[in-house]
Parts: structure tokens; C-alpha cells; sequence
């Protein structure tokens, strides 16, 4: 019996994507109390709620629907917080998001590449959109597990390897619902080509 060594020990789906990441670093004294105020918010019907997505090319059922509007809605109060906190002159904007690219996510994590350093251990605060239709907005916080430097283009930037933690099923479901959605039309596409 021949013993294969393979690189590839995940347990969920992952794809290579592109999408816009807003991030921030947190301390996990922080990443805590912002847990704990999520929970206290969350009712249980919500931690129950499994997100349907057995065709997102077609009509969302009713919940998932609900679920995204309500996610879209959510981000709209957070923003509008961000903007009444830049306005306020007085208070520093302490939530202060930089920006990166994601170029791979699966259900446990993702990769990113940021243009600010960013050391393995710490924990960040993203927010992501993985598609504008449906909408999927996530919240999401890792742990930095990987940073290594690049030079592109004769600029340093810094790829992260990205650890969920504590991403709810819901959260799962949708990214990995995404990451079909786009391997069905990467298929679909490759098919028509052929």
C-alpha cells in the first residue's frame, strides 16, 4: 500500500475568489466583549436558522431571504454608526477598518492580502461581501495563523492565512454555498468553451 503524504488536510470546501475585505486588528480582550454583547443580542430562534441555499442562482426561499435582508441591514446601522463617529470630531474613530483582498476562502478560513503588517496570533475583525446578489455580508472574526511578506510590484504587502473563530453554521453555509455557486459557474463556463 503506497503511503501519500498530501499537503490537503481541510475539512471543508475551499476556492480561490476574489473579493474586498475590510479588516481590523483587535485585541482578544476585545474580540471577547464584542462576543459576549453578540450573544446577549442574538435570540436562540436566530443561532438555529440554517441558511437554505440549494440553488442561489434561483429565488431564495423565504427565511434565507429574511436572513439577508436583515444582515443587509444590520451592516447599513454599522455603517451609519462609523459615519456619526468620523463626523464627531470629538471622538476618535475607533473602528477604523483598513482594506485588503481576499483570495481564498473555504469553510474554516481564508487568505488575504493586506498592505499593512500583521503578526501571527492576532485576532481581526473582517467584514466581507461574497455576493451582491443575493447579498452576503459577513462579519467575521480569525486568528491570524500565517503572514508572510511579498513584493508586488516593488511594494511589501503581507498574505495572511486567516482562522475562523467561533463562525456560526449559518456563516459556514454561506460560504460554502458560495464557493459551489462559483464552482458551478466556473464548470458551466468551461463546458460552453469546450
Amino acid at each position: 500500500m503506497v503511503d501519500i503524504d498530501s499537503k490537503e488536510q481541510r475539512s471543508f470546501v475551499r476556492a480561490n475568489l476574489s473579493f474586498k475585505v475590510k479588516f481590523r486588528v483587535i485585541t482578544r480582550e476585545e474580540y471577547e466583549t464584542i462576543k459576549e454583547a453578540g450573544d446577549q443580542i442574538q435570540s436562540p430562534d436566530e443561532k438555529g436558522l440554517i441558511f437554505d441555499s440549494t440553488d442561489t442562482d434561483s429565488r431564495l426561499n423565504g427565511i434565507a431571504a429574511n436572513q439577508c435582508f436583515v444582515d443587509f441591514l444590520f451592516h447599513i446601522d454599522e455603517k451609519l454608526d462609523r459615519i456619526l463617529a468620523v463626523l464627531a470630531k470629538d471622538e476618535p474613530d475607533i473602528a477604523h477598518f483598513s482594506h485588503g483582498a481576499g483570495v481564498n476562502i473555504g469553510g474554516s478560513g481564508m487568505k488575504m492580502v493586506v498592505d499593512i503588517p500583521v503578526e501571527p496570533g492576532q485576532i481581526i475583525h473582517t467584514n466581507l461581501v461574497l455576493s451582491k446578489f443575493p447579498p452576503i455580508f459577513m462579519d467575521v472574526f480569525g486568528e491570524v495563523i500565517r503572514a508572510e511578506p511579498l513584493n508586488e510590484d516593488g511594494k511589501t504587502v503581507y498574505q495572511l492565512g486567516i482562522k475562523f473563530l467561533d463562525l456560526d453554521i449559518n456563516d459556514r453555509e454561506k460560504i460554502i454555498a458560495c464557493v459551489f455557486q462559483r464552482q458551478r459557474k466556473a464548470i458551466r463556463r468551461g463546458n460552453r468553451e469546450e
